[in-house]
């Protein structure tokens, strides 16, 4: 893609789908998105190192050998260790039989998972929020009533707060 600065503007880029257009470098995203679907039938394709960068198909193959964002992936796909990892251990292992055995780690059928935990064996109560709210100092509003029912809804919240308040002192 060709980039050109303008002065008092900023970067720009020239699209792909059409040479006319004339994009800001940070809106080049959002307008390549639109562009595309603007033109279907074009034999553009982005690159699989950066969506960024849309290439006509012949030059795809090219374009991937020499795509500056590409050592990027590459240092993530290929990270080395800072530190080699120490080399295993042998060490002897008693299975659950009662045998023994020779190895580097344990025996998978030894390996114990740690699922003992069960979320449906709690004992806690259910949270009933309305009762959470009756019995605490919290605000509450009085939504689809008439006027009557909320002018009694609010001087009920104003004892129920009172109420709370001598409870709490």
């Amino acid at each position: 893609m060709d980039t050109m600065e303008v002065p008092n503007y900023g970067t720009v880029v020239v699209c792909p789908y059409n040479n006319a257009h004339q994009i800001l470098a940070e809106r080049l995203q959002k307008h390549l998105v639109k562009c595309r679907r603007q033109y279907p039938n074009a034999k553009i394709t982005a690159c699989p190192f950066n969506n960024a960068h849309h290439i006509a198909e012949q030059e795809l193959k090219l374009h991937t050998k020499t795509c500056p964002d590409r050592g990027q992936m590459e240092s993530f796909k290929y990270a080395i260790a800072s530190t080699p990892a120490p080399p295993p251990q042998a060490a002897v292992y008693v299975r659950s039989d009662g045998t023994t055995v020779l190895a580097t780690a344990p025996p998978v059928e030894d390996v114990k998972l740690d699922d003992d935990e069960n979320w449906d064996d709690m004992d806690a109560p259910a949270y009933n929020p309305a009762k959470y709210c009756a019995n605490n100092l919290i605000i509450r509003k009085a939504t689809h009533k008439t006027a009557a029912e909320k002018r009694q809804f609010y001087e009920d919240e104003r004892a129920r707060h009172e109420m709370l308040k001598k409870g709490n002192a």
